[in-house]
């Protein structure tokens, strides 16, 4: 099993902040957003993946310093203007045949995360993480569900059973279904807006590869995109 970290983007929505410093590098609690990511997902995986882009080199020297022993490797997506499919494209090399969990590197998620809340099995198809606990913001990634699979997935569905909290676990037994899922929507949509949720809207079009949704209770994690999302953070999880 593999972790995939999505760190490639700069963050605008964060103003100033990210100019010289790179979103994934925030600092919350006295750690940054990406530690947050991997510790979480060390807990279950054998190697963590992170896609880097807007001042990688700041990414990489921090996981070099932070986490010399730990089974962590970076890739570059040189393509930083694109959507973030690209960055699963720059890591789909490394990932290889494995299972793997796709995660977002401004998602703190609590260390429990994987062990507790939305456990990774090697050959359990491809399952999504929602929330229906709490009210769903206009920009959050809506869901649509029927009998415990995926029938839609956007920012602008009018109804809907939830929310996406941005991450995914695809089992050895769905990998070829999700890899052509992936280079459908790779080839039909422009690079500039493709992402990782047009993949599961793809796979949604067939009831036999409808992803699974996961309906998480009681976890507390925070989604860091704009300075008041930082400051929210920054209250509510003290070092």
């Amino acid at each position: 099993m593999k972790g995939v970290i999505l760190a490639a983007g700069r963050g605008s929505r964060l103003g100033d902040a990210t100019e010289s410093l790179p979103k994934p590098l925030m600092t919350v609690a006295g750690r940054t957003c990406l530690d947050f990511a991997i510790e979480a997902l060390l807990a279950v995986v054998e190697e963590v993946i992170v896609v880097t882009g807007y001042r990688a080199h700041l990414i990489e020297d921090h996981i070099a310093a932070h986490w010399p022993d730990a089974p962590v490797r970076t890739v570059r997506n040189t393509m930083l203007e694109a959507g973030n499919l690209t960055s699963l494209g720059a890591a789909r090399p490394l990932i290889g045949h494995a299972p793997f969990v796709l995660t977002n590197a401004d998602h703190l998620f609590p260390a429990d995360m994987y062990t507790r809340h939305f456990a990774p099995r090697a050959d359990a198809g491809i399952a999504i993480a929602c929330e229906r606990e709490r009210p769903v913001l206009p920009d959050e990634m809506k869901v649509i569900e029927k009998d415990g699979a995926l029938v839609a997935i956007s920012k602008t569905l009018p109804k809907y059973d939830g929310a996406y909290i941005g991450t995914t676990r695809i089992g050895a037994d769905s990998q070829t279904t999700y890899w052509a899922a992936f280079d459908h929507v790779l080839a039909s949509r422009d690079l500039a807006s493709a992402s990782v949720e047009m993949v599961l809207h793809e796979l949604a079009q067939d009831p036999q590869s409808a992803p699974q949704v996961c309906w998480l209770s009681g976890l507390k994690w925070f989604e860091v995109d704009t300075p008041e999302d930082l400051a929210i953070a920054r209250e509510s999880l003290i070092a």
